[in-house]
């Protein structure tokens, strides 16, 4: 290898680290994945995810998937719908995500090494020097060199900050595991809209037919555990333990690739806030990063090309986010009550992850969504609405 140590250096044992990781090893190149925790496993999340997630682990979803569910009912004030879903949405176990792809990384040849720090990151002509610090190994200080290197390490990416990437903007997750109401139907997602304490959304996901996990996205990490009790005594819901992290949200325009002599540093992941800005979900999106990424170095193309599916999808949920957040409350009892039978069919083919694959029919079975959107555009809301820049860790922490 020309002296290099590697061909690929991934930063961040990550979903995304990792996927990446074991698609160019596939196509021959020496990677090695650097992960500052000695458990890279991480701890237990649920998560809700598309059927789109099957494309990528193919008949190993079964391994990771701990439950289904096939319909989607959403509350605002006084209005309640549902939508059956087909496919059904699967439900996620973190903590049985990451050892598949570890195990499938280095089945591919890559070398996994924990308890790994990187320290900096610096290009030099056709390489790039990282520096690691390995202090459960005894070793501080080590150099070594790779043609190319990938940030998958989190909203708090070292590999972005330098590299000069923008600041992420972040939003607090917190969710708790409870035992379901005795009449709740484990078959079903609920989803409700309080535009008064978020302008995201509260949750109630099956994880099995007896249990779930009960959250929120909030404004603001000092207010996630508030809330989220509020929400759970206002529901008879009793926590058995909490689960949370910062998410980044997608912003277009920021950087998250570098090219100098041949050599590259892409960011994959929470690093590059490959994240629907709409549900806050980012799995099934940042496993598409992490491919795009790999594409892009084995094929020699750019990180931008291969990206495109991508940014398409996550370009039309910037778009949406930017309109929901123009609504109130009355909006969102409107905008359930304009779910006739066409549109319901529509939601129910469409997921949340191939919007931008067609997103004109929604118009077209239901016209009179025009309406909401020509308010939100003309008549706003009119408190404003903070992000959060930069990312402190919420009451409770899991992860990147």
């Amino acid at each position: 290898m020309n002296g290099l140590d590697f061909d690929v250096v991934v930063v961040g044992a990550s979903a995304a680290g990792l996927r990446a990781a074991a698609l160019a090893a596939r196509s021959g190149m020496q990677v090695a994945v650097f992960e500052r925790k000695a458990d890279p496993a991480f701890p237990a999340r649920s998560w809700i995810v598309t059927s789109q997630i099957e494309a990528v682990l193919s008949a190993r979803a079964d391994g990771v998937v701990v439950h289904r569910t096939g319909v989607m009912e959403m509350f605002a004030g006084r209005a309640c719908e549902a939508v059956r879903l087909d496919p059904p949405d699967l439900v996620l176990e973190r903590s049985r995500l990451i050892p598949l792809l570890r195990r499938e990384a280095e089945a591919a040849g890559v070398e996994v090494h924990p308890d790994a720090a990187v320290e900096g990151v610096r290009f030099t002509s056709g390489s790039i020097h990282v520096s690691l610090a390995e202090a459960g190994a005894g070793r501080l200080g080590r150099k070594l060199r790779t043609r190319h290197l990938i940030g998958a390490d989190g909203v708090r990416s070292l590999v972005a900050r330098r590299l000069g990437a923008g600041a992420q903007q972040a939003v607090p997750v917190l969710q708790a595991k409870v035992e379901l109401p005795d009449d709740h139907d484990p078959d079903v997602t609920r989803v409700w809209f309080h535009r008064d304490r978020s302008r995201f959304f509260y949750w109630l996901i099956p994880d099995s037919k007896t249990t779930g996990v009960a959250g929120l996205v909030a404004e603001q990490p000092g207010q996630a555990g508030r809330l989220l009790d509020e929400f759970l005594g206002e529901h008879g819901l009793r926590p058995l333990e909490y689960q949370g992290a910062m998410i980044p949200l997608h912003r277009p325009g920021r950087r998250i690739a570098w090219h100098l002599d041949g050599s590259r540093v892409l960011l994959v992941g929470d690093a590059a806030a490959h994240v629907k800005v709409t549900t806050v979900g980012g799995v099934v999106s940042g496993l598409w990063g992490a491919e795009a990424a790999a594409r892009s170095l084995i094929r020699g193309t750019s990180y931008g090309k291969e990206l495109r599916a991508v940014q398409r999808e996550l370009y039309l949920h910037d778009l949406i986010r930017w309109l929901l957040d123009r609504f109130d409350q009355c909006d969102y009892e409107g905008l359930l009550a304009l779910l006739n039978p066409r549109l319901r069919a529509y939601l129910r083919r469409q997921n949340r992850d191939t919007i931008a694959m067609s997103p004109f029919p929604a118009l077209l079975a239901q016209p009179r969504l025009l309406r909401l959107v020509v308010k939100a555009l003309l008549f706003p809301r009119r408190e404003p609405v903070g992000l959060i820049v930069g990312a402190r860790e919420p009451a409770v922490a899991a992860g990147d």
